[in-house]
């Protein structure tokens, strides 16, 4: 996994690329046994393979570097957690830009009012994570959670729904659909910065 195949491909690519502990532990400069202890203590998201060794996605490798405040190597990208909301109505997006101001040195926000263009965008940007609104004209958010959870490439992608219409249903639906979670409108941005890990009292200092 050489950096220079991280730098060709780009940011882009982030979400798909796998590290092993002793990766980790040569991109952090640690002992191996520490990234396994992170990981046993369950701070680090990893899974294994079928052969039974570790593998964690440089997404949320990222994640638990930002999270932690540790400085983030180049060859993972920028420390930035970058968020794609979808909702058709334009008020809401511009409800939701205005409360992620304060922590913009954090988190990178992309828009969209369709839910078709949504499916475009997660493929081209990549975000880390999509916060999408279940009530849309042309497709629906458990159908854009749908469908980005049947491609293998977007699976480090982490999905949030948002509805005015909160309920244990309704949570439920969005969570079979492949969500992380299912937040009520209007969004509590502190609530998301959770879900992504973000480090709020970082934030709040800038």
């Amino acid at each position: 996994m050489g950096s220079g195949m991280m730098q060709q491909e780009g940011s882009t690519a982030m979400t798909d690329q796998l590290y092993t502990t002793h990766d980790i532990s040569r991109l952090l400069q640690v002992d191996p046994s520490t990234v396994s202890k992170w990981i046993d203590r369950g701070i680090l998201m990893a899974f294994r393979t079928p052969g039974g060794h570790r593998r964690v996605r440089s997404a949320d490798l990222r994640t638990f570097l930002i999270t932690h405040q540790m400085p983030v190597p180049e060859e993972l990208g920028s420390g930035t957690v970058r968020l794609l909301v979808v909702d058709d109505e334009r008020a809401v997006l511009d409800a939701v830009k205005r409360a992620f101001k304060p922590f913009a040195a954090q988190v990178e926000l992309q828009t969209t009012t369709s839910g078709v263009e949504a499916l475009l965008l997660v493929s081209e940007q990549k975000p880390h994570g999509m916060i999408i609104d279940l009530n849309m004209p042309d497709i629906d958010g458990l159908e854009v959670c749908r469908r980005i959870r049947q491609r293998k490439q977007m699976e480090g992608v982490r999905l949030i729904t948002m509805t005015s219409m909160h309920t244990p249903d309704v949570v439920e639906q969005s969570k079979q659909a492949g969500a992380l979670a299912c937040l009520a409108k209007p969004l509590d941005v502190q609530e998301v910065l959770e879900l992504f890990r973000v480090p709020i009292s970082l934030s709040a200092k800038r």
